[in-house]
C-alpha cells in the first residue's frame, strides 16, 4: 500500500513540474510574441518619423535627404523616388521612413514633402542620433535660401537639439539655427559676399553698410572678421569698419553655432527614447517568474512528503 501511495505522489510531482514549466514557457512565448507585434505595428525598423498633424497633407508624405559632408552622395535616392515614401500603417498620421542608410559620424539634411501638393519643409539637420525621433512642423515659415519670394515650413525634432540648417539667403537674411559640422560662419559669410551680395543689394532694400552689418551680426561676426572677409574676397563695397555697429571682436573664435551640437553626445542617450516615436519594442520583463516557479515546486514537494509521511504512519499502525 505504501509503495502505491509513494508512486502516486511521485507521479503527481512529475505532472505538476511539467505543468509549471509549460506555463513558464508559454509566458516567455507570449512576451516574445508581444515584441513581434509591436515591431509590426511600428512598420519600419530603424525609422525616423514625421508627424503630419501640423501640416495635414492629404497625400502620401515623402522625404528627401542628402549628406552634408558629401553633397553628391544621395543614399536615399532621387527626389520623387517611390522608395522615399513613408508608411502610416496604424493611421495615426505619423509617417515612418527607413533610416538604415544613415552613416555614423555624418550629418544629413532631410526635407519632408506632400506627394500631391509638393508642399515641403525646410532643410532639417539629421544624423544617426535622430533614429527613433519624430520631426514635426512648427507652424513657422522659413525664407527659401535661393529664392526669397518662396518659403518652406519649419520642421524640428521632438527630442534632438539638431534643428533647421543655418544658411544665408539670397538677400542676406540668416535663417535656421543649426550650423553643420562641416561648415563655419566665416566661410558662410565669405560665400555670401562672393555669390549673393549683388543680388542682396538689388532686392533687400538696404545699403551696403546696413546689409553687411545685419548679415554679419546674425552670424555673430565682428568688425575685424568682416573686414578680413571683404579683403579676402576682393569685393568692392561701401561698408566702413568705422561706421559699423558690430562688436570689435567676435565671441565665437571657432565660429561654431551653439545649437549645432558638434558631437551630439547629449543626444545619443535620449533621442532614441522619445515617447512620440513610432519605433520601439514590447517589454520582455519576466520579474518574479522564476521565483513563482520555485515556490510552486516547493509546495508540491512538501505536499507529496506529507502524503508519504501520513501513509507510512498509517501503514505502521
Amino acid at each position: 500500500m505504501f509503495k502505491k501511495i509513494l508512486s502516486l505522489a511521485l507521479a503527481l510531482v512529475m505532472i505538476m513540474s511539467v505543468a509549471v514549466f509549460a506555463a513558464s514557457a508559454a509566458d516567455v512565448d507570449t512576451a516574445d510574441l508581444g515584441a513581434d507585434v509591436d515591431v509590426a505595428e511600428t512598420g519600419v525598423e530603424n525609422a525616423i518619423n514625421y508627424d503630419n498633424s501640423g501640416t495635414s497633407w492629404s497625400g502620401e508624405v515623402c522625404f528627401y535627404a542628402y549628406c552634408l559632408e558629401e553633397p553628391s552622395d544621395k543614399p536615399f535616392g532621387e527626389w520623387g523616388s517611390k522608395k522615399l515614401k513613408g508608411t502610416d500603417e496604424d493611421g495615426d498620421n505619423v509617417w515612418s521612413f527607413d533610416a538604415s542608410a544613415l552613416e555614423s559620424g555624418k550629418q544629413y539634411c532631410i526635407i519632408f514633402y506632400d506627394s500631391v501638393s509638393g508642399d515641403q519643409t525646410y532643410d532639417l539637420i539629421m544624423d544617426t542620433s535622430c533614429i527613433g525621433d519624430t520631426a514635426y512642423a512648427t507652424g513657422n515659415g522659413i525664407e527659401n535660401p535661393v529664392d526669397s519670394k518662396k518659403t518652406a515650413k519649419e520642421a524640428k525634432w521632438k527630442s534632438s537639439s539638431l534643428g533647421p540648417r543655418l544658411q544665408v539667403t539670397s538677400i542676406g537674411n540668416v535663417v535656421g539655427e543649426t550650423l553643420p559640422n562641416s561648415e563655419n560662419k566665416n566661410d558662410m559669410f565669405v560665400n555670401f559676399l562672393k555669390d549673393k551680395l549683388d543680388n542682396a543689394r538689388t532686392y533687400s532694400g538696404k545699403d551696403d553698410q546696413t546689409l553687411i552689418d545685419d548679415t554679419a551680426k546674425a552670424l555673430g561676426l565682428s568688425k575685424s572678421e568682416v573686414e578680413t572677409a571683404i579683403k579676402d574676397t576682393g569685393v568692392t563695397t561701401e561698408w566702413s569698419k568705422d561706421k559699423s555697429t558690430l562688436p570689435d571682436s567676435g565671441n565665437n573664435s571657432n565660429n561654431n553655432n551653439s545649437n549645432s551640437s558638434s558631437n551630439n553626445s547629449s543626444n545619443n542617450s535620449s533621442n532614441n527614447s522619445s515617447s512620440n516615436t513610432k519605433t520601439g519594442s514590447a517589454s520582455n520583463t519576466q520579474t518574479g517568474q522564476e521565483t513563482t516557479v520555485l515556490f510552486i515546486m516547493l509546495a508540491v514537494m512538501v505536499a507529496a512528503a506529507g502524503v508519504i509521511f501520513f501513509a507510512r504512519k498509517k501503514e505502521q499502525a
